[in-house]
């Protein structure tokens, strides 16, 4: 019995000091820590340490044990809420607790064991015995108890809430004991999207293991330390550093926890404050690594370190990168729910790419001012300042969702308006007059992606000039309107237009990337920090990963005033090592899974 009474007060001991410990005097919520841990503190006193330690009152010792399976739970849960207020707390203040509830939690066990029958009887010489709840089949059949009274109608109530109370108890303690698992160890993740097809299909099972990326009590930086060493190609599980992530976002994500399990995961209350569900956490392969310096042309990442300063391809990329799935097997085609392009359609792109990598900017300056000129023909020479000229078309007006796709306005205002052809002849040349200033190292603005976007900035005006010029001529020589929609040269033009238009729309935020981390006010490169990764999802054209925020209107080029605008995502973001909670391990759902093809 001595051992039993050294651990009772052990336990009450370290429940005594984290109770202590959880005082605030904060107005929020961090003040019910210390009401919740005192009270069942007291609970703990009355049961275990008055009925079972001071009395040795054996009929007690089940409810004994019931308070000690409850009680690490108990005490996490004031844990959390003690650091879920305005006000936090410091790491040694928080390293306190923890050893506390280490104690708590440790000498909750021992006494467990020794609770159990068959090991109370062997320290004590005492016997007890669980209660257990009547058979229902024994009573019906016999119409009477264990203890052979009669049964009565109010017998199978009883039996009925002893169930549900039972069943109850068992689901509650299982919930957090898979809470603490998840925590600590391993994690049962189901891929909600497509962002890495063919990796992972929608509603796969995997484990995620998460103990040896250092695991940390909610709300805190004591936990587990990271044993484990990340490189390019690994999968990880992170939390999505798009959401906001503080006490308050935590609590909110570990109270959704038990809510989704406790429900059977039918409920999920981890939602934005919009309400929509959130994407968090997030499953994507690390791509880029310390040191280095990214950047994506047409689809091909290329990266580049202070020991070697020219951007070269990443080969190990090319092996996960995915944008055509024409060439997988059929068996795991079947499994792909959007395809956001087809091998055809993708073979556009690819010679899309080629055909602006071939531009001839000797021929796209002669071909600018000769459709300025054109346009003169048709229009008045009338005088407008330089500022207004600038303020002639919103960047909204020259976004490629407006000009060109919506054109007829846009044209009418050019011919009507003061200063149109001005503003037109501006518009289509004058990137000339800076061009030569522009080029560095062989690219337009010093690297390929700058340089890209300045080719395709001026594939738009050359199709906007052709498209204006062509139908305004048209309409001087009196053309029919129906002639005019099936002109070859507008029809070419708008097929230009509307290829220019998707590719910027769906594709170019996932074939491009600038350099990141951007270079700093003076040129020089910068590089992912010590302790970070950058991450990107397989499936390219349908992975909103660390290369992509909301949309945002901005030029394509800053390199031209009139420049065409669009609607990016791109704002490049590397992950902390402290948000990844774990890499990806075995796929247990489904058994059975076509695998991508062999590169």
């Amino acid at each position: 019995m001595k051992k039993i009474n050294t651990m009772i007060l052990a336990n009450l001991g370290f429940a005594a000091l984290f109770s202590l410990l959880n005082i605030c005097f904060h107005a929020d919520v961090s003040t019910l820590a210390f009401i919740i841990s005192l009270c069942f503190t007291a609970l703990m006193v009355k049961f275990l340490g008055l009925e079972v330690y001071k009395k040795q009152l054996i009929q007690k010792v089940f409810c004994a044990k019931k308070f000690l399976q409850y009680e690490p739970y108990v005490f996490l849960i004031a844990f959390i809420i003690r650091r879920a207020g305005a006000k936090g707390t410091s790491f040694a203040f928080d390293l306190i607790s923890v050893i506390f509830w280490l104690g708590i939690f440790v000498t909750s066990l021992i006494l467990q064991h020794y609770f159990k029958p068959a090991n109370y009887k062997k320290i004590t010489g005492k016997a007890i015995s669980e209660p257990k709840n009547e058979s229902i089949f024994k009573m019906y059949a016999k119409g009477k108890k264990r203890d052979g009274s009669k049964v009565n109608p109010v017998d199978y109530i009883k039996w009925f809430g002893y169930e549900i109370v039972d069943w109850g108890d068992a689901l509650v303690q299982a919930v957090f004991m898979v809470l603490l698992f998840q925590i600590f160890l391993f994690q049962f993740y189901k891929i909600p999207s497509e962002s890495m097809v063919p990796e992972y299909m929608i509603n796969d099972r995997v484990a995620v293991s998460k103990i040896t990326s250092g695991p940390k009590f909610p709300l805190s930086d004591v936990g587990i330390p990271c044993m484990k060493e990340y490189h390019r190609g690994d999968i990880v599980v992170f939390r999505n550093p798009h959401y906001t992530i503080n006490r308050e976002s935590e609590v909110k994500t570990v109270v959704s926890q038990i809510i989704y399990m406790l429900t059977f995961t039918l409920v999920n209350t981890n939602v934005d404050e919009h309400g929509k569900l959130k994407a968090d956490p997030l499953v994507k392969r690390i791509t880029g690594v310390a040191g280095e310096q990214l950047m994506m042309i047409d689809g091909i990442l290329y990266s580049r370190t202070k020991d070697s300063p020219e951007f070269k391809v990443v080969d190990q990329d090319l092996k996960w990168a995915e944008y055509d799935f024409s060439n997988e097997s059929p068996a795991l085609q079947r499994l792909i729910t959007d395809f956001r392009v087809s091998g055809d359609y993708y073979q556009q792109i690819l010679e899309f790419e080629n055909y602006k990598n071939a531009l001839d900017f000797n021929w796209a300056k002669e071909r600018c001012r000769n459709l300025a000129d054109e346009m003169a023909k048709y229009c008045k020479n009338t005088s407008i300042s330089d500022s207004e000229l600038l303020e002639f078309f919103s960047s909204s007006d020259l976004c490629i969702e407006s000009i060109g796709k919506i054109y007829q306005p846009y044209l009418q205002r050019v011919l009507s308006s003061t200063g149109g052809l001005k503003w037109f002849r501006k518009f289509m040349t004058e990137w000339i007059d800076s061009y030569d200033q522009l080029s560095k190292d062989g690219y337009i603005g010093g690297n390929a992606y700058t340089d890209t976007n300045y080719r395709i900035n001026i594939m738009y005006k050359l199709t906007i000039g052709e498209l204006f010029t062509r139908i305004v001529k048209l309409q001087n020589e009196e053309v029919p309107s129906e002639q005019i929609e099936n002109d070859e040269i507008i029809i070419r033009a708008m097929y230009s237009y509307d290829m220019l238009y998707y590719y910027m729309y769906l594709f170019t935020d996932q074939r491009n990337m600038p350099p990141f981390p951007e270079n700093d006010a003076d040129g020089n490169p910068q590089y992912i920090p010590e302790n970070c990764y950058f991450m990107m999802g397989d499936n390219r054209f349908n992975s909103f990963d660390m290369r992509h925020t909301d949309r945002y209107l901005t030029k394509i080029t800053p390199y031209d005033n009139y420049s065409i605008t669009y609607y990016s995502s791109m704002k490049p973001q590397y992950v902390p090592k402290k948000l990844i909670l774990g890499t990806t391990g075995i796929r247990f759902w489904p058994i059975a899974r076509p695998v991508r093809r062999a590169r």
